[in-house]
């Protein structure tokens, strides 16, 4: 049962990648952000992530936070430290994240190692075509984020490790690898159900293996049947949104049981940031109607 205390520890979100899409800007590019955050606060919502066409100067984007009330979740750095020449580079970028992170008041930076990744590659298969490191570049990249998580701590930020199909860090074995090897006291894990299930990684076993690791959660549903399809016909990443892989949270639609996640979120009283995050096609599944679903869904969860 989710005391009110609980209530206190854990936050609602929502991605602007349910109306729109970051990755595949013309996917519901023509929604404005004002209708974003108005449907954001009208489901429930306390915030978001920014989207591609949300204002980059920072006062007028705060301002059109501060009139709905809402916040800032994380931000994203799709980190570059297997790229060669790339390294400090990227230490550079994660402290541009943080100072964005100290403007608008949250504490999440969520990354994922982008380096040759195939997921914004159109005629890439996402699941098969990915990069796989060599010894050299696991070394780079657990060194970096490590660098990383102590910049960020000493910020009194969180960085968060996001495993993302299509990326050098997508299967069990490369989860583990790469939390194994990092600091367990300033590398957390963004939790994103829908990528964890799209690359045949159990959700529910993954949470309980890391639910003290755990510093921001994206909820994501999988459609089987269009994974299925995804898997055996070799989808790009694109290929699998258009045909609809992904879905929200309490759609019954989705194969993901999320009531043992609940569960453990709540028993181990989880703080922080629930997001969800269906990059669907807004043409195909109108925004507004899924976040509600998706609102309702997780309250009544956390509360059984």
């Amino acid at each position: 049962m989710l005391t009110e205390q609980d209530t206190k520890l854990i936050r609602l979100g929502i991605q602007p990648t349910c109306w729109t899409n970051d990755d595949f800007p013309e996917i519901g590019d023509t929604t404005p952000f004002q209708v974003i955050l108005d449907e954001t606060k009208a489901c429930g919502f306390e915030g978001g992530s920014t989207g591609h066409n949300y204002p980059k100067h920072l006062p007028s984007l705060k301002d059109a936070l501060e009139r709905r009330s809402l916040s800032i979740t994380s931000t994203w750095v799709g980190t570059q430290f297997t790229a060669e020449g790339q390294y400090f580079a990227t230490l550079e970028t994660v402290r541009e994240q943080i100072a964005f992170l100290k403007a608008v008041g949250t504490r999440d930076l969520v990354v994922a190692e982008l380096a040759a990744a195939v997921n914004q590659v159109r005629t890439k298969a996402v699941l098969n075509d990915r990069p796989v490191f060599n010894e050299a570049q696991w070394y780079l990249l657990q060194k970096g984020l490590n660098e990383a998580g102590r910049i960020a701590a000493k910020e009194g930020m969180h960085l968060c490790y996001h495993p993302h199909v299509g990326t050098g860090v997508q299967d069990r074995g490369e989860i583990d690898r790469l939390m194994g090897g990092t600091d367990l006291s300033t590398v957390w894990m963004c939790l994103d159900t829908g990528h964890a299930y799209f690359a045949s990684v159990d959700p529910i076993q993954l949470t309980r293996d890391y639910i003290d690791r755990i510093g921001h959660i994206h909820l994501k549903n999988v459609r089987k049947e269009v994974m299925n399809r995804a898997v055996q016909g070799r989808y790009s990443f694109y290929q699998s949104i258009c045909e609809g892989i992904f879905t929200v949270p309490g759609d019954t639609a989705g194969a993901i049981d999320f009531a043992p996640i609940f569960e453990l979120l709540v028993n181990h009283k989880y703080k922080g940031w629930l997001v969800v995050e269906a990059e669907q096609d807004p043409a195909k599944a109108n925004p507004k109607a899924y976040a509600k679903m998706a609102f309702e869904f997780i309250q009544h969860g956390l509360s059984r």
